[in-house]
């Protein structure tokens, strides 16, 4: 899945004034979005390594392992300047 940073989307105006980039819970949402019929029942890690800006275009992606009572879920969300975020995440179905 892709999806553009719209540059006036109203998070980027309070996040960081001056210096905006796209909150880390903005970029969790959109892998959530990513993954209907499913249900997050524990976030394992949350990696955050360079920031999003308006007008990035960003890709998600998901890799999901099925297990005996969920499903394993590693996320990774990028731009054209690289990785941006991984998640580790824990589903069941909704």
């Amino acid at each position: 899945m892709t999806f553009h940073a719209d540059p006036a989307d109203p998070v980027f105006a309070g996040h960081y004034p001056g210096f905006p980039i796209m909150p880390g819970l903005f970029l969790l949402d959109r892998v959530l979005a990513a993954l209907p019929g499913h249900r997050v029942v524990a976030l394992d890690r949350a990696k955050f390594v360079r920031p999003v800006f308006p007008g990035d275009a960003v890709t998600v992606e998901t890799d999901l392992t099925p297990e005996e009572d969920h499903v394993r879920c590693a996320a990774k969300v990028s731009t054209g300047a690289g990785a941006v975020a991984e998640f580790k995440l824990r589903l069941v179905a909704s």
